[in-house]
């Protein structure tokens, strides 16, 4: 039923009577002309009455209806909107967020999608009442959510650039729902509608907020994309073979031919390749070079692919150390084998320190831990392990001639092998594990007559259900007797026997170099290899800097003129924190600097999220909106004006256009009908 904005004008309607009554009661006199004969006359003039009273009568309707079609337009007729409640729709203030993330930079058929949705959203602010409160909002949340009166508003919404930082929908519309803090509020919604980030079945209906989609429909381009890369080995040393993978992806249906691509290392070009994909497809690249020196490497891998250009570049960077740190933590008396295999070198730099000594050294700096015939674990040290498991560090585990119970509850807890008695029968090394990372380019093979080391006595292990656990080394007897267990990002090697001459000759059989060298190189860095635009994942700086001086870290690259001092946190299990926020936009190898100085490095690369060319089509957003019963409103900016839209929006959708169109089309009726022939008096007699 229809409504009206100014019901007082219907009382006009009542004028209608006066032409009614004029025509009733006509006072119009009649001429008298005298005829000779009216044989002929009497019918016809029969006939004339009767047109000309049926005529009159249409007229007369002609005319009321153009009339009441004037008066009704006056009044405004509308629907009201049942989506909105009444509190809703007397409400001014106003929420308008405008999804500018990578994926709207596509062209829909009248434009850039980002450029259309920010000149859309000020032809609706534009629609608005003057006296509104205003908030604008993008995916960089924080940056815009104050009340703006309407001038300020739309110089916000053209402040609006395109971000890296992808956010989920349900998410960011929570957060201003939050953020705003009026009773009640409308919504509107400009966005792609990538499908990757619009979980619109996870928005929850809201009675304070009414919300409206108005989607923007984009076209599909071609995409090949760099979505991530990795290292065969996680270790790093100088003079060694780098063979880095590279994960390409295709979202289009276009096979590619002969895509060449480069791998620059600190801005020199290292290597260079081309490859094919198909189409709707992804494949594994790998491209080799080798570490020449200690220091910062940063990395970037580049393929030329248009239109959508962001993702056609990878960074990495990763830190070589000029020598290995090793410590040795002993129970009693450093162990003389060890000593000499690695001190006296320029790979490694070789330190023992007392068990009770370990509270006082910062572990982030060794990239190997030995724990030599250690007999009894304490609560604290046992964090002080795990921690250091934690990071990613190694440990090397060394039994000696006793041990108490607190050693085998510290193996149950990181699900290593346990140890039960000592067997005493001499035995030899029967088997090696050649598939472990351990011995990778070691050996090619064992020949079944090579003397492997003897073991004169050994504890056993107890059998371990643990499916992380790597068998190293095997005797004829078929016991374990050296293992590797991964526990959080760290591998812990455990030894049956102590590296003593009394229990096994390991220490003198060739045998021993290659495997305990290699526990180094296998130790993991915790220096991520890269790091995501607006995943809100710190940067994790070594702990050896915690302590060296109260200066601030900061983030540093010259090609774009960044110098940030990002949030600093000194976090006693992780070291030291760096929280980037949104402060950081661009994609790029960043140094950082303490006092003037290089200590480390970390890239940075945009969320391969908006690469998905997916997008919800208007059929299937409203699909979706009907299936979970949300009351969203859904309508298509590119197909219709905003600049009324909120009129029609909260007064319902309007109809005085319409009844002037009537009026219009009745009084040029009436003109027609009174010019008609048909009504005119027949000539024939």
């Amino acid at each position: 039923m229809f409504h009206f904005l100014h019901p007082e004008v219907l009382w006009a309607l009542t004028a209608l009577l006066l032409p009614i009554i004029i025509h009733l009661f006509n006072f119009k006199r009649y001429q008298k002309i005298y005829f000779s004969n009216l044989k002929f006359l009497k019918n016809l003039n029969v006939e004339n009455k009767r047109r000309s009273k049926v005529k009159r009568w249409l007229l007369l309707a002609l005319r009321l209806l153009a009339l009441a079609c004037i008066i009704i337009a006056f009044a405004q007729p509308y629907l009201p909107n049942n989506n909105l409640d009444n509190n809703t729709l007397q409400n001014e203030n106003f929420s308008i967020y405008i999804d500018n993330s990578f994926s709207m930079n596509a062209e829909t058929e009248s434009g850039n999608a980002l450029e259309i949705a920010k000149n859309k959203a000020i032809e609706l602010i534009n629609s608005f009442p003057k006296h509104s409160k205003i908030r604008v909002y993008n995916n960089n949340f924080f940056s815009f959510s104050s009340n703006l009166n309407t001038q300020q508003a739309i110089a916000r919404v053209m402040d609006i650039n395109p971000s890296p930082i992808p956010v989920v929908l349900s998410e960011q519309l929570k957060k201003i729902q939050i953020n705003n803090t009026t009773n009640t509020f409308h919504l509107y919604v400009f966005s792609d509608f990538q499908k990757t980030q619009s979980d619109i079945e996870n928005i929850e209906n809201n009675s304070s907020c009414s919300i409206t989609f108005l989607p923007l429909s984009v076209q599909r381009s071609n995409n090949l994309l760099i979505d991530s890369c990795w290292f065969e080995k996680p270790y790093h040393q100088i003079k060694q073979s780098q063979e880095l993978f590279i994960r390409v992806v295709n979202t289009s249906n276009q096979n590619y031919e002969k895509i060449p691509i480069k791998l620059s290392i600190n801005d020199t070009t290292k290597s260079i390749s081309n490859f094919d994909i198909e189409g709707n497809s992804s494949k594994i690249l790998s491209l080799k070079y080798v570490n020449q020196r200690a220091g910062i490497y940063q990395g970037m891998i580049e393929i030329n692919d248009f239109p959508i250009t962001y993702d056609n570049k990878f960074y990495f960077s990763y830190i070589i150390n000029s020598k290995i740190q090793i410590l040795a933590i002993n129970q009693n008396e450093p162990n003389k084998y060890l000593n000499k295999l690695f001190t006296g070198t320029e790979t490694f730099e070789f330190k023992n320190l007392d068990k009770s000594s370990i509270f006082n050294e910062n572990l982030d700096t060794y990239q190997l831990l030995i724990l030599n015939e250690i007999e009894e674990i304490e609560s604290g040290f046992n964090q002080v392990i795990k921690n250091y498991l934690l990071e990613g560090g190694p440990i090397l585990f060394i039994p000696g001639n006793q041990y108490d119970n607190s050693v085998n509850l510290f193996l149950n807890e990181i699900s290593a092998p346990q140890f039960m008695q000592i067997d005493s029968s001499k035995q030899r090394l029967s088997s090696l594990e050649l598939n472990s990372e351990l011995y990778q380019n070691v050996f090619e093979e064992v020949k079944n007559d090579a003397r492997l080391p003897d073991i004169y006595k050994h504890y056993k292990f107890n059998n371990s259900t643990n499916s992380l656990v790597e068998n190293i080394w095997k005797t004829q007897g078929g016991n374990n007797i050296f293992t590797k267990t991964k526990y959080e990002n760290g591998n812990f090697y455990l030894l049956a026997m102590p590296l003593n001459p009394k229990w096994t000759n390991l220490i003198t059989h060739p045998l021993f170099v290659p495997t305990f060298i290699n526990l180094t190189r296998n130790s993991s860095n915790n220096h991520s290899l890269y790091y995501t635009l607006g995943a809100q994942e710190p940067i994790k700086i070594n702990s050896s800097l915690r302590h060296s001086t109260k200066e601030p870290f900061h983030l540093i690259n010259k090609k774009n003129q960044t110098d940030l001092i990002p949030n600093q946190e000194n976090n006693f299990d992780k070291g030291i924190l760096l929280y980037l926020g949104d402060e950081i936009a661009q994609a790029e190898n960043y140094f950082i600097s303490r006092n003037d100085s290089l200590v480390y490095s970390c890239s940075l690369n945009y969320s391969r999220v908006e690469s998905d060319p997916e997008h919800h089509s208007l059929e299937e957003i409203e699909t979706i909106l009907k299936s979970h019963n949300l009351s969203i409103l859904l309508i298509s900016p590119e197909k219709m004006k905003l600049s009324g839209f909120y009129n029609e929006q909260s007064n319902g959708k309007q109809y005085w256009k319409l009844f002037v169109l009537l009026c219009l089309i009745f009084f040029i009726s009436e003109t027609l009908l009174n010019r008609s022939n048909l009504w005119k008096p027949s000539r024939n007699t």
